[in-house]
């Protein structure tokens, strides 16, 4: 962790920090380690962003703004920076690639991290400065534009929690388009309260929409080392190609996965899946890997049941043979919208020789779940009862056994032990 010396030095410095960055014209993924971080949640009007919001996204049920003020001294590519910033949590419609994640409404970074973040993250970004500063038990943070706050926050943190790890998304329009990126992350967090939150008559219209109804949360990040995938255009539809539409959101969260036809024939792969058949795997229009008779009827058989949607929502593992020696698991699952609905199905890829327990969350959200349903579903298939995971999640028991209804609904099923059983499998693809 970054000492009071360090901080001070950095701050104490007679130029811009991005003055400090290489001319070299880098491109993502992007590293930063961020220091003393206000990152605030509140609840804002939803009539006021809606027109501020570009076609293919709607406000989350939740409807959360975000204002987040930081100093980034170091890193790779868009390091170091500084920056102001406000969001709010969206989603797509269903069907679409975009998912779930935070829409940056406006950013505040000095140049030339600025220009940077216009290239490939988010348009909406002007040159400011925005600095962060601790004065006793209080952390305070402004972002200014030529020298007029925009944006003002303070917090008062709570008990540190060190090394918490996690990988959120983002949404910003560039000149390419509505683009998402995944930031993962390492953090020392503290959970914290607000004492002022501000964004002021000065800032744009689009950033003034955003003003809080009501506090939800706030975290002091006092050190946040991440990194900043390669952002992607989202926002055409599942109608014409769900191939590419479901294996972009599975590339996401970093499984491997393909759509293959019911005899077995692969459509399309994803890059994690591509990676994991190998150079000697299949291609487009060939048989997926196996040669066995014995593992192609298998997988065949689970196929049929897919498209036919009959069985479990996910296949039991069946084990294929790879050209060169080894073995792949794949798990077989309905795909379920676009051209290809009928007559293939997804098939999630794994390597048995070690496989990581991971955040079921996500890819429930494939079922047709929303990020909230998905979210409770996960808590609960590991075994946590409603009460629990509705405190996890900060919202009443109430809501989470309404909720529970709805998801049993849309997965087709019937008691908590069935989603345990779905949630283990997805857990460790």
């Amino acid at each position: 962790m970054l000492g009071d010396k360090v901080r001070k030095s950095l701050r104490d410095l007679d130029r811009p920090l991005s003055a400090l960055r290489p001319a070299a014209d880098m491109v993502p993924p992007f590293h930063k380690l961020a220091i003393d971080v206000i990152w605030a949640g509140f609840r804002i009007d939803p009539d006021a962003v809606r027109p501020f919001l570009p076609d293919g996204l709607v406000l989350s049920p939740a409807s959360i703004g975000v204002l987040g003020i930081y100093q980034a001294p170091t890193g790779y590519g868009i390091a170091p920076y500084m920056r102001g910033l406000v969001g709010v949590s969206v989603e797509g419609g269903r069907g679409s690639d975009i998912g779930e994640g935070m829409f940056v409404m406006g950013n505040i970074m000095d140049e030339p991290g600025a220009a940077t973040m216009r290239k490939f993250y988010s348009g909406a970004t002007v040159e400011g400065v925005a600095r962060t500063w601790r004065d006793g038990e209080l952390l305070h943070g402004v972002a200014s534009v030529g020298g007029v706050d925009w944006l003002r926050a303070t917090i008062r943190p709570g008990e540190l929690r060190p090394a918490l790890s996690g990988v959120d998304n983002f949404l910003g329009l560039t000149d390419a388009g509505l683009i998402k990126h995944a930031d993962s992350t390492v953090a020392d967090l503290a959970d914290a309260d607000i004492v002022t939150l501000e964004i002021t008559d000065a800032a744009p219209d689009y950033m003034r929409a955003l003003r809080p109804v009501e506090y939800v949360f706030a975290l002091d990040a006092v050190r946040v080392n991440s990194i900043w995938s390669e952002p992607r255009v989202v926002g055409r539809t599942a109608s014409g190609n769900a191939a590419s539409v479901f294996l972009a959101l599975i590339e996401d969260t970093g499984r491997a996965a393909a759509v293959v036809r019911q005899d077995g024939t692969l459509i399309e792969a994803n890059a994690s899946g591509r990676a994991l058949l190998g150079p000697d795997g299949s291609r487009a229009g060939e048989p997926l890997l196996s040669g066995v008779p014995a593992e192609k009827h298998a997988l065949c058989q689970a196929l049929k049941m897919s498209c036919a949607r009959k069985g479990p929502r996910v296949s039991e593992p069946i084990a294929l043979t790879r050209p060169g020696g080894g073995h792949l698991l794949a798990y077989v699952m309905p795909l379920e919208h676009g051209e290809h609905g009928g007559d293939a199905a997804l098939v999630l890829l794994a390597d048995p020789r070690g496989p990581e327990r991971r955040d079921a969350a996500q890819m429930l959200q494939l079922f047709g779940l929303t990020g909230a349903e998905a979210r409770l579903a996960a808590l609960v298939g590991v075994g946590h009862a409603p009460r629990g995971a509705a405190a996890e999640l900060r919202i009443s028991e109430h809501t989470a056994r309404s909720t529970l209804k709805t998801v049993y609904d849309k997965l087709g099923i019937n008691k908590q032990s069935e989603l345990g059983h779905l949630v283990a499998r997805l857990q460790y693809l």
